[in-house]
C-alpha cells in the first residue's frame, strides 16, 4: 500500500468532531421547527413533553412494584 492511500486525519479538529456537529445540527433543526410552525404548543407537547412525561410514569410504576 502506498503512503499516499493511508488516511490522516486532521489535527484541528477532535476525533468526534463530526458526529457532535450532527447533533447539534439535528437539535438546532428541530427547536427551529417547532417555534416557528403554527401550533409549536402541541408539536412540544407531542414530541418533547409526552415522551418525557411517559419515561416518569415508567419510572414510577417500576419503582412502585419493585418497593412492595
Amino acid at each position: 500500500m502506498r503512503k499516499e492511500d493511508e488516511f490522516n486525519s486532521d489535527s484541528n479538529y477532535p476525533e468526534n468532531f463530526w458526529p457532535k456537529i450532527l447533533t447539534l445540527l439535528c437539535i438546532g433543526v428541530f427547536i427551529y421547527w417547532v417555534m416557528t410552525s403554527q401550533n409549536a404548543d402541541k408539536n412540544l407537547d407531542k414530541y418533547l413533553f409526552d415522551p418525557i412525561h411517559r419515561l416518569f410514569d415508567r419510572i414510577k410504576i417500576n419503582e412502585f412494584f419493585v418497593n412492595d
